[in-house]
């Protein structure tokens, strides 16, 4: 799953997300567009808030960034 797939999986805007991480909206979606990474501390908080593990993060970051990447190849 993606970052936004896993935040769409409890239901939340990128807007309630944000606020509830402490992020502002602009830093959620470029995560989630895969041109940022979050940090260790980030990680936690919306490991705790998607409710799933930390390793889940890491892999929907993987995910994002694959998918962000096919998109950038078909656009060329």
């Amino acid at each position: 799953m993606s970052l936004q797939e896993l935040r769409n999986a409890v239901n939340l805007t990128q807007v309630q997300a944000a606020k509830l991480l402490d992020i502002t909206i602009q830093y959620i979606s470029m995560l989630e567009c895969g041109t940022r990474n979050p940090s260790d501390r980030l990680k936690k908080k919306m490991a705790k808030l998607y409710r799933v593990s930390i390793a889940d993060i890491f892999l929907a970051m993987e995910t994002t960034k694959r998918r962000s990447k096919k998109a950038k190849t078909k656009v060329r």
